[in-house]
């Protein structure tokens, strides 16, 4: 027995003459998601997309559900669309959803009958076509009634070229463009919980994403490494490929501790960290940067810090966390599955030799005098250098999607 997913397109849907790019990407995104976990079969429609399997379609709806680019997909049976056949197909599968807990006349069921007339020629309007269906469904069962506001079960009927296809429910997606249909980008990953969300969101817009994260070993142990790399193990599930670079980032540390004011710390790592990102994302073709920062989160996320740090890359930061809350910014991080990862107990390179009082108000001019006291295209040659390298392709593991 075969089964069948209707994969319907998100923003693609809006694209003009460029749009069959757009889904092209989607389609190829799916490809390779899916090759890894099950046999199956694609057929393009318009605005959607038909997987077919061989096997139960549990795996492949979970996968599907994650990729940018999807607005929703539903497990569908395909039924003729002559409307006596499509009559007794919807009787038909409103009595398998009833099967062992039928209603009782004395306690109707309210149900609606939801029609989309994709094929326009079909002789029959949508609402012509959704009471002709509710007729008959309530001619068989008795214990069911009518309500289009507040119904407890829903048939989805939708009208194409040749068939009908009918299905009970529409699975949320990500909604947004394909992944690699915007460009590359480079996350510089912390470890904590914003920039991973930072990430996912950029990858929601269309964007492939490389991650860039610096760690002080031996000052800090292996485990923030490793917990890097969970974190984007687990975001590969968004786009067919992901890389990691692992920077040895304790040199530069130490360099600002010896010559520069404690208040500055901070801002100096972040400035450093973009030299090099901006090198790394230049050899990667990336076309900018991608950072957590939420404006007033932290002391070096004030605006005077926020354009101090920016000053030192040489492409654009793009900042989609920027105007979000701690809050808002965690519940995407539960739902996208890397809160769990994020908040395990391990320190990122920043908290070493970390300032008590650090400077809310730095001055572009005076952290540049202090940087010129430092061997600064040195240590970034030789960050560089020990940079690691790590490919990840297409993961995919069991996850409680909104957790």
């Amino acid at each position: 027995m075969s089964h069948t997913l209707v994969v319907r397109f998100a923003e693609i849907t809006l694209k003009g003459h460029n749009r069959g790019l757009f889904e092209q990407q989607l389609i190829t995104n799916i490809r390779k998601h899916l090759q890894p976990h099950a046999a199956f079969r694609l057929e393009r429609g318009a605005a959607r997309l038909l997987v077919t399997l061989d096997e139960d379609p549990g795996a492949a709806i979970e996968i599907l559900r994650g990729l940018p680019g999807v607005a929703n997909l539903s497990r569908a049976e395909l039924v003729p669309r002559e409307p006596d056949a499509l009559s007794e197909a919807v009787i038909r599968h409103v009595s398998e959803r009833l099967s062992g807990n039928p209603p009782a006349p004395s306690r109707p069921l309210p149900f609606r009958i939801e029609v989309s007339r994709k094929d326009k020629r079909y002789p029959l309007t949508s609402p012509q076509l959704a009471a002709r269906l509710g007729e008959a469904v309530l001619r068989r069962f008795e214990g069911l009634r009518v309500d289009l506001t507040s119904p407890e079960l829903t048939v989805w009927v939708e009208i194409w070229e040749r068939e009908a296809a009918l299905y009970a429910e529409k699975i949320a997606g990500p909604g947004g463009l394909a992944v690699g249909s915007s460009g590359k980008l480079l996350c510089l990953i912390s470890g904590g919980i914003d920039s991973p969300v930072a990430a996912y969101l950029m990858m929601t817009r269309g964007a492939e994403v490389a991650y860039l994260y610096f760690h002080s070993f031996p000052f800090i142990g292996e485990q923030s490494k490793e917990k890097v790399h969970e974190l984007v193990r687990h975001l590969a599930r968004y786009q067919p490929r992901s890389r990691l670079f692992a920077a040895p980032f304790a040199k530069i540390q130490q360099a600002i501790r010896d010559h520069c004011p404690e208040g500055m710390r901070t801002v100096l790592y972040r400035r450093s960290m973009n030299r090099v990102a901006s090198l790394v994302a230049q050899r990667e073709r990336a076309l900018a940067l991608i950072t957590g920062e939420s404006l007033g989160q932290v002391a070096s996320q004030t605006l005077p810090n926020i354009r101090a740090i920016e000053e030192t890359a040489a492409l654009p930061v793009l900042q989609p966390l920027i105007g979000m809350s701690k809050a808002d910014i965690i519940s995407i991080a539960r739902r996208i599955g890397t809160y769990p990862i994020s908040i395990q107990p391990f320190p990122d390179c920043c908290t070493l030799f970390q300032p008590k009082h650090p400077d809310t108000r730095s001055k572009t001019e005076r952290l540049a005098q202090f940087e010129a006291s430092m061997p600064i295209d040195e240590l970034v040659r030789e960050c560089l250098a020990g940079m690691e390298e790590t490919e990840y392709g297409p993961l995919w593991s069991p996850m409680a999607w909104g957790s």
